[in-house]
């Protein structure tokens, strides 16, 4: 009997508006990555909100970093409209405190040597495109000196070699911060000597949109950050082979679906700034009924990885699956936290996380296995070594079969974790032999 996992298919009702309206006006191969920059867009508005996972302790903010994949000139720019739309209100935001701050560096530069400055403005800008480390440091130092929290940084670059670019220069290399970036709470420290610097105690938090071509992934996401971790903190969404194929038609969006996504827009807004210009107070979102469905679909993970002796899959999923949850609190919160509207949520999350996983074992898995001393010729994807016995089988059919596949797990270590798991038994006649336990 073969292993199957159940993937739903979603549809236009399994979004709340303001992200049905990317569904919607999207060609079919381009839904899935319309919706993913969409809710990119809004975890990053949403910086206020918190949830619990149902593994951690700590509360987990909405983060995400979400990277679409495809050729040069093959349609990767429908990014710039959401993101235009989206995240207009920060952008306006964001030029207001740019012009404090070149005020005050056309005032250093027109002020004589001896005239004492006023204080430089404590300002808070969010959006980024290429930065280096101490203006990033600096711009998450100044959230802490504003309002005394962290806030996210909306990080999107069209271009992802302009990053690679960047980044051969050792100061700009931002792929520790991109580590870090991903979890609430976990600090950044710069202490250096160079007046040129900034140093701080910060944490940087982030959601990212990056668009790549293949070439330029490969050189940003090499094997010290496969073996690091980056990737499997990423959301994957490759637009495929689309040679010969006309241009992606995208449906305008109605005047209905403006105003929904509109309204969406100033209530995350609203949501974050208050009144007085500091900011209101944090949002915990009631998700602890997903926290059944989270651990349904990871302990079906953890089926296939005892199966299949998969270390690329035991490693990817658990990212896969915070990464989901996260989109799915999101949509949650923007269902108005309607009990009713939990079955569609659900539905996003196991859709969602099962299309993270396939796409992170796609891309890196075979180099992950590598990695791991595993064939270079294997696919990540493995056949299952459980599927592939008999319904009864030895010891020594196990361990050829494990030789033939090149796995680097021993035979004891799979009937082990196989009988823990209650996926075999040993006869009762031979303790040598063992049967399936379906």
């Amino acid at each position: 009997m073969k292993e199957t996992l159940t993937v739903p298919t979603l549809t236009s009702a399994d979004f709340p508006p303001a992200v049905r309206a990317y569904w919607d006006s999207a060609p079919a191969q381009f839904k899935v990555p319309a919706i993913l920059t969409a809710i990119d867009c809004y975890c990053a508005l949403a910086t206020r909100l918190r949830f619990k996972y149902t593994y951690d302790l700590d509360l987990h903010a909405l983060l995400l970093q979400v990277l679409v994949v495809a050729e040069a000139a093959s349609g990767k720019s429908f990014t710039r409209p959401i993101v235009k739309t989206i995240m207009h209100p920060l952008k306006l935001r964001d030029q207001e405190m740019k012009r404090l701050e070149q005020a005050y560096q056309d005032l250093k530069k027109t002020s004589s040597k001896n005239k004492q400055l006023p204080e430089e403005p404590v300002t808070d800008v969010r959006c980024l495109q290429t930065i280096t480390k101490a203006k990033l440091v600096k711009r998450a130092d100044m959230f802490i000196r504003k309002y005394g929290e962290p806030l996210a940084f909306w990080f999107y670059n069209e271009e992802l070699a302009t990053m690679t670019e960047s980044n051969k220069r050792a100061f700009a290399d931002l792929r520790t911060m991109d580590r870090l970036a991903y979890d609430l709470g976990a600090e950044y420290g710069s202490d250096t000597l160079s007046d040129a610097s900034y140093n701080a105690d910060v944490d940087i938090i982030y959601c990212s949109l990056f668009c790549a071509t293949e070439n330029a992934l490969k050189e940003y996401m090499d094997k010290r950050s496969i073996e690091g971790g980056n990737c499997t903190r990423k959301v994957l969404t490759d637009l495929g082979d689309l040679m010969g194929e006309d241009a992606p038609h995208f449906r305008p969006l109605t005047d209905g679906e403006q105003t929904e996504i509109n309204d969406t827009v100033q209530h995350l807004m609203n949501l974050t700034y208050a009144p007085d210009g500091q900011l209101q107070p944090l949002h915990v979102v009631p998700m602890e009924w997903m926290d059944y469905h989270v651990r349904r679909w990871c302990s079906e993970q953890r089926q296939l990885v005892l199966k299949t002796g998969s270390r690329a899959r035991n490693c990817f999923y658990k990212r896969a699956s915070v990464s989901a949850a996260r989109m799915a609190c999101l949509l949650y919160h923007l269902w108005g936290e309607d009990a009713a509207r939990q079955k569609h949520v659900a539905r996003f999350y196991r859709f969602m996380a099962t299309y993270i996983v396939d796409g992170l074992l796609n891309r890196w898995g075979r180099q992950y296995e590598q990695m791991h001393k595993t064939d270079e010729n294997d696919d990540c994807v493995k056949v299952s070594l459980y599927d592939q016995l008999p319904d009864q089988f030895s010891r020594d059919q196990l361990r050829e079969l494990i030789v033939k596949l090149d796995l680097s797990t021993p035979a004891r270590v799979f009937i082990s974790k196989w009988k823990s798991a209650k996926l075999i038994y040993a006869s009762k006649e031979n303790k040598d032999i063992y049967a399936k336990n379906y």
